[in-house]
């Protein structure tokens, strides 16, 4: 059993630390303070072919796997990027990468995954105004028209809508049954420039520069060719999507916390009250060494949900033990830092306030710590 990270691991850790040396804590307060999608960084990112680590080299890719993009996903977060930095690689190695190469067909792989590697932006449209949690819930409905479906209803909270050149996206192609309520769903790629389609930015307490949508499909014709995997079958083909989704969203909150607990720690060493440093008390060590300790725990369940899952082995139970954990730690480690710093965690230019906004997401999304 290997605990270090590979060679080719450690070089990807240190470009995205080089990488994100051009983009401080105050590049995503601006961001986040204007509500914009940080293309700077996703073009760089891109450059670097990160948005193609699950992509396989025949179509422009990297051909690696999950345990690549955690490594990416957790030094994003740590150096600057906290929640939204790493939560750009859903929207391009995961909802693109391993939905289409997962589901695709050959025709598929070879027309959309190039583009994936070139940075196109792919949403996930599953949430619906009725149906959280309960995907088999959904309204949505694909009704075939010949050689195309038309795609009518309404997805709420998908995450970069506005901004992205695909959603891919769950509908009902037929009536719920008897038999199993999974079924009867199915999986397409939508262009997001389709007749029918509308984005609405939802105004939201965190998150806010990658933006989260509501979209409407309005008798939106869909090609055939977009069907991805099996019709009726789609329920069941995105499982396999939301177990990768699980491990960067483990990623995305527990780098949260690193990088909160690294704020803190600075800002114990050089505050100064009743003569002395704040950080020799041990009312304040205690707490961000419990914090220290929860994160690098959460982090080894990371890595082994992200091995299993390049291992083609399963992993549903690790993924989501691993974001239920790191979600955990890096709101603690958050909430930590807001305490640590006292009156001034609440003021902007200190940045705690917006990581602890932030990671109040991953106790709710994209599961929440009950399910």
């Amino acid at each position: 059993m290997d605990f270090t990270l590979s060679e080719e691991q450690q070089m990807m850790q240190r470009l995205t630390r080089d990488i994100c040396s051009n983009y401080d804590l105050e590049y995503w307060r601006e961001k986040d303070e204007a509500e914009e999608f940080p293309h700077e960084i996703w073009d760089d990112l891109t450059d670097a072919g990160f948005m193609g680590l699950t992509v396989p080299t025949e179509y422009g890719g990297e051909g690696l796997g999950m345990e690549e993009v955690a490594t990416v996903g957790l030094a994003l977060g740590r150096n600057g990027g906290g929640v939204s930095g790493p939560n750009l690689l859903t929207l391009g190695p995961v909802f693109g990468g391993v939905s289409i190469n997962e589901h695709g067909n050959n025709e598929q792989r070879e027309r959309l995954l190039p583009e994936v590697a070139n940075g196109a932006v792919v949403a996930l449209g599953l949430t619906e105004p009725d149906a959280g949690l309960d995907t088999a819930g959904i309204k949505s409905t694909a009704e075939k028209d010949g050689d195309e479906y038309v795609l009518n209803g309404t997805k709420v909270w998908t995450t970069g809508a506005h901004v992205s050149d695909y959603i891919v996206t769950l509908a009902r192609t037929s009536p719920m049954g008897e038999g199993s309520r999974h079924e009867g769903i199915s999986l397409f790629v939508v262009p997001t420039d389709s007749d029918g389609v509308t984005t609405n930015k939802i105004d939201k307490l965190s998150m806010r520069c990658l933006g989260s949508c509501e979209v409407v499909f309005d008798d939106v014709r869909v090609s055939e060719e977009n069907l991805l995997g099996e019709e009726d079958r789609g329920f069941y083909h995105v499982l396999g999507t939301l177990n990768t989704e699980r491990i960067i969203w483990s990623a995305i909150p527990l780098s949260a916390g690193e990088l909160a607990l690294d704020l803190a720690v600075d800002y114990a060493s050089e505050r100064e009250s009743f003569e002395r440093q704040i950080g020799q008390n041990q009312g304040v060590q205690f707490p961000l060494a419990e914090n220290k300790i929860e994160l690098e725990t959460s982090k080894l369940m990371i890595y082994k949900a992200a091995s299993l899952y390049d291992a083609g082995e399963e992993c549903a139970m690790e993924a989501n033990a691993a974001k239920f954990m790191a979600a955990r730690a890096g709101f603690n480690a958050c909430d930590q830092a807001v305490q640590t710093l006292g009156g001034m965690g609440f003021a902007n230019e200190y940045h705690v306030e917006r990581l602890y906004r932030d990671v109040r997401l991953a106790r709710v999304a994209p599961v929440s710590d009950e399910l």
